[in-house]
C-alpha cells in the first residue's frame, strides 16, 4: 500500500476546559453538565443536529429510566425528558422507563439545552485527529467546510458511540478477533398504518419482549413456503412517533452484520439496508392487515449500530456483577435495560430480564496513562454481556452526566482523571439529581 505524509500548520481556532466529541445521548449530557459545573465547554458534532441514535438512527423508544416501576435514571437526562414531553415531544409515564420520542422536537430540546448551558457548538464537524503528547491530549483536529483546524483542550470526554478519540490517542481495546459484534439496523417511519389493528406501538410493558411475533410468524411463513425471499431480521419492533392519528410509526425490522469502524463494511452494509428497508416496506404492504394504504415517509439519516469498540479501562464489568446488581464504591450510573444481545447472522436475540438495575463504575470510562480523557456511553469498558444492557440511550445519557461532571472537577482540581475525588464526584451527581 502506497503512503502520503502530511505536515500542516493548523490553526487553534478555540481553547476550552472540555471538548465533548460526539453529540448523542452521551454528548450531550457530558456537554450540559460539564458546563453546569463551570467549565467552558465545546461540543462537536459531524451532523447538522444533535441526538445521535435518536436523531440520527431513529432508535426509539429510549430505554430506559425505571426499573420495577422505579427510578434509576433522573438527573438531567430526566429534566429532558419532562421538559421534551411538555412540548408534546416525549411520554414519560411508561411503568416500564421507555420513553417515546419524535425525533424533531428531540433535535431541537438538545440544540436548546445545550446552548442554554453555555456549550459553542461545532456542528458539521469531524473529528479526524488528535495531537496526544505526555499521556494528555493537546488538541483535537476538526474537519469541516473551513478545512482542518484545531481545538485545544483540558480534558475531552470520548461520546463518539465507536470510541473514536480513544482509538486515536493508543488507548487498549477489548480484541474483537472472533467475537461477533451486533448487528446493524436501518430504522424507517412509514405512514398510513391502520394502528387499531397493529397492538404493542407502545412498548409500556415491564419484563415483557415488545417484538410484534404476529408479523414475526408470518414472515417466517413466507420463506418457509417459498412465497418470497425475506431478508435476514430482527424483531420486528414497531413504536409510536407521537402521531397516532395520523397512521405513522417507527419501525425497526432491518438487520446486517456491519463493523461501523471499517468504511467498506459500513457502506456496503448501508446499501444493503436501504434495499432491504424497501423490501420489508413492500412485505407489509402486502401480507400484513393493517398495512395495505402504508407507503415509506423516511429512512433515517444513518444506519444505526448497536457494537463496535470497548476500551480496555481499569476496570471491566462483568454481567454477573450487573445483573446482581453489585453496588460498587464508584458507581456513577445504573441501567435498567435487559441484557439484550442481537444475532447478526440470523434472527435470534438472546433476552435477559434482571431483578434489579445493575450499577456502573467510574473506573469502567477511563484508563490511567490518558490523564485528561474520559469515555461515556457504549464504548465504556464492560463484557460482552453486560454490553447488552448498558449500550442503550438512558443509560448512555447518564454516563454522559458523569462524565461531564467529573470533567469539570477534574479542571478545578488540575488534576488526572484517574486522581480525582470519588467522594466529590458522587456528592456532586447527587446534586444534580443522578441516581448512583
Amino acid at each position: 500500500m502506497s503512503t502520503v505524509n502530511i505536515s500542516r500548520t493548523l490553526n487553534v481556532v478555540g481553547e476550552y476546559d472540555v471538548v465533548v466529541c460526539g453529540g448523542g445521548p452521551a454528548g450531550i449530557f457530558a456537554a450540559i453538565a460539564a458546563a453546569r459545573n463551570k467549565a467552558k465547554v465545546a461540543l462537536v458534532e459531524q451532523y447538522g443536529f444533535l441526538g445521535g441514535n435518536a436523531t440520527v438512527a431513529l432508535v426509539n423508544p429510549i430505554s430506559k429510566f425505571k426499573k420495577n416501576n422505579e427510578f434509576v435514571i433522573k438527573g438531567i437526562p430526566w429534566e429532558f425528558v419532562e421538559r421534551l414531553t411538555e412540548m408534546g415531544g416525549g411520554i414519560d409515564d411508561y411503568e416500564n422507563g421507555n420513553v417515546p420520542v419524535d425525533a424533531e422536537k428531540f433535535k431541537l430540546l438538545a440544540q436548546r439545552m445545550v446552548l442554554e448551558a453555555g456549550v459553542e457548538l461545532y456542528l458539521h464537524s469531524f473529528v479526524s485527529d488528535v495531537v496526544f503528547e505526555n499521556k494528555a491530549v493537546k488538541n483535537i483536529i476538526i474537519s469541516n467546510k473551513g478545512g482542518l483546524s484545531a481545538l485545544g483542550c483540558k480534558y475531552v470526554i470520548d461520546c463518539t458511540g465507536d470510541a473514536d478519540i480513544a482509538n486515536m490517542c493508543g488507548v487498549p481495546m477489548h480484541n474483537r478477533k472472533g467475537d461477533e459484534l451486533q448487528p446493524a439496523s436501518l430504522c424507517f417511519r412509514l405512514g398510513g398504518v391502520d394502528l387499531s389493528k397493529l397492538s404493542g406501538v407502545h412498548p409500556r410493558g415491564i419484563n415483557k419482549r415488545s417484538q410484534m411475533f404476529s408479523i414475526r410468524g408470518e414472515f417466517e411463513k413466507l420463506e418457509c413456503e417459498g412465497k418470497e425471499t425475506v431478508p435476514n431480521f430482527g424483531g420486528p419492533w414497531f413504536c409510536t412517533v407521537l402521531n397516532d392519528e395520523a397512521g405513522i410509526v417507527g419501525v425497526n425490522i432491518t438487520r446486517r452484520f456491519s463493523d461501523a469502524t471499517d468504511t467498506k463494511s459500513a457502506t456496503e452494509t448501508e446499501c444493503a439496508l436501504r434495499e432491504d428497508v424497501f423490501t420489508f416496506s413492500r412485505l407489509l404492504k402486502t401480507y400484513i392487515d393493517g398495512f395495505q394504504n402504508s407507503y415509506l415517509i423516511y429512512t433515517a439519516t444513518a444506519t444505526g449500530y448497536r457494537e463496535s469498540r470497548r476500551i480496555d479501562g481499569n476496570y471491566t464489568l462483568s454481567a454477573e456483577e450487573y445483573i446482581d446488581a453489585f453496588h460498587f464504591e464508584d458507581s456513577v450510573a445504573r441501567g435498567a435495560h435487559p441484557i439484550d444481545i442481537h444475532h447478526a447472522f440470523d434472527s435470534r436475540q438472546d433476552v435477559l430480564f434482571t431483578d434489579k438495575a445493575g450499577y456502573i463504575p467510574y473506573r469502567c470510562m477511563i484508563k490511567s496513562g490518558f490523564d485528561n480523557l474520559i469515555v461515556a456511553g457504549r464504548c465504556i469498558s464492560v463484557d460482552k454481556r453486560s454490553f447488552g444492557s448498558v449500550r442503550v440511550m438512558g443509560t448512555a445519557m447518564a454516563l454522559g452526566q458523569a462524565a461531564g461532571t467529573a470533567a469539570a472537577i477534574c479542571n478545578k482540581d488540575g488534576a488526572a482523571v484517574d486522581k480525582i475525588s470519588i467522594a466529590r464526584l458522587k456528592q456532586r451527581l447527587t446534586e444534580q439529581g443522578a441516581i448512583i
